[in-house]
């Protein structure tokens, strides 16, 4: 890493990023929150998402911009996810989607070396500190410092670590944000960016941070609620609502409808019911 020149954004560019990151937390009322966890939800609001283990060295993400997303949900953009990835990461991909759907309105696909390889695209560059600025916002990173009595005069592996576990994002990702808020120099973070994944989890180990762990979840946008919710009202059968939650990996127990529901008859009423109709 150390050997390659790392391109960067202009003073203007990262100034209208910080704007879009900013008006994004004030949207979504998170100016003085760790969003972490919370990015999948709130980029539930403006696309369609898929989480699926593709794999630890597939893409860590991609985005389909199919129509408007001031439109209706037909029209929201496609976002999926690879769940094999840390969880750290998923974050991270879901927040540069984030920004693609909302500034950028172009297809997209994240690489897994998004943030360990030097990006040329500008358009990456302005996702990625979108997604820096968004998820470890300034202020709240400065805090952190603060609350952990970290030196920021002497700021080791270690800390870095402890601060990308507080907000749950990758190790680099962390590296880049520290020199970005002027904490360590660029010599530190040249540094740190050189430092290969197999020494950052020898550091997790030493120093007992566990490692953000990949989840390898299904989740198919809010298909397995509508399939329940069709079943509830009777518009679906047992055997049409099994091959639906299939696609998630999912059996009806696993959604609180026992399987002897497989089997049961309809009641007087709901005979009457039928007949009627």
């Amino acid at each position: 890493m150390t050997d390659k020149k790392i391109p960067e954004l202009t003073e203007a560019e990262i100034s209208k990023v910080k704007e879009k990151a900013a008006e994004m937390l004030g949207v979504c009322k998170k100016q003085n929150d760790i969003i972490g966890r919370q990015i999948f939800s709130i980029l539930g609001r403006y696309a369609r998402v898929i989480y699926y283990p593709l794999g630890g060295d597939a893409v860590w993400g991609f985005t389909r911009i199919k129509g408007s997303t001031q439109g209706n949900q037909e029209g929201k953009p496609f976002v999926a996810i690879n769940s094999s990835v840390p969880l750290d990461c998923q974050v991270f991909a879901a927040a540069h989607e984030l920004y693609h759907i909302r500034y950028d309105e172009k297809a997209d696909v994240i690489p897994a070396n998004i943030i360990s390889e030097p990006v040329e695209d500008r358009n990456e560059l302005k996702a990625n500190r979108f997604a820096a600025e968004f998820l470890v916002e300034e202020e709240l990173l400065l805090r952190e410092l603060h609350l952990n009595s970290i030196d920021t005069a002497k700021i080791d592996i270690k800390d870095v670590l402890k601060l990308a576990n507080v907000f749950l994002v990758p190790f680099r990702t962390m590296v880049k944000r520290l020199y970005e808020v002027n904490v360590i120099s660029k010599a530190d973070r040249n540094k740190y960016l050189s430092i290969t994944d197999e020494e950052i989890a020898a550091a997790r180990n030493r120093y007992a941070i566990v490692a953000p762990s990949a989840d390898e979840r299904i989740a198919i946008d809010n298909l397995t609620e509508l399939a329940v919710e069709a079943y509830e009202n009777k518009r679906i059968t047992f055997e049409k609502l099994e091959y639906l939650l299939s696609f998630s990996r999912l059996c009806p127990p696993d959604v609180g409808i026992p399987d002897s529901a497989r089997n049961a008859f309809p009641s007087d009423g709901e005979l009457d019911e039928i007949m009627e109709g």
